[in-house]
């Protein structure tokens, strides 16, 4: 519990900078386009985040449209933000899925989005946080502890001087053990 209360403070601050990027004018997308992808995430997210409940289909169309959106027009201003946009997205339908298959599948999505983001957009303010949220895919998703902690030294040798990466360090810590085991090491009486 104190592990996913970690991870969920955390995502919450990465996910929020990530959606209040600087506009920025758009050149080759279509105005219709990155409309019609700003309202479906926005109308997805804010069922979300405020009243709790998960449109997968929403999200699902979103996610679509982002990555082709993202193929199509690579140098829009916009393409960024909203392939990001689609790796979080599949991260919360993952977390919602009704069996492991489901999981898995968009677990992997979100783990293809990231990386691709990183190839993509290199330069991007969010392409180091990609690591992190392939870590939490693999801890929070996924339960593979070995390889989120695998992404989570990756972000914290690469921006050692990051707020995040004295944090993900001690997360590490903490990774694949049991409650009774994150209170001895932390010392919780």
């Amino acid at each position: 519990m104190k592990r996913l209360n970690f991870l969920l403070i955390a995502f919450c601050i990465v996910a929020f900078t990530a959606c209040h990027k600087g506009n920025h004018k758009s050149s080759l997308g279509s105005k219709n386009d990155q409309k019609e992808l700003l309202e479906l995430y926005q109308h997805a997210d804010s069922l979300y985040y405020k009243c709790g409940r998960i449109d997968t289909t929403a999200f699902a169309q979103f996610i679509q449209k982002a990555q082709a959106f993202a193929d199509a027009h690579p140098k829009d201003a916009k393409a960024p933000e909203m392939l990001y946009r689609a790796g979080i997205g599949s991260m919360i339908l993952a977390k919602a899925a009704p069996n492991r298959e489901q999981t898995a599948k968009y677990a992997k999505i979100g783990l293809s989005i990231f990386y691709k983001f990183q190839e993509t957009y290199p330069n991007d303010e969010h392409a180091k946080y990609c690591y992190y949220q392939r870590g939490v895919i693999y801890d929070d998703i996924l339960g593979d502890w070995r390889s989120a902690e695998d992404q989570f030294r990756d972000f914290v040798n690469r921006y050692p001087n990051d707020s995040l990466a004295p944090q993900l360090e001690q997360y590490i810590k903490l990774l694949g053990k049991t409650e009774s085991q994150i209170d001895e090491t932390l010392n919780i009486q």
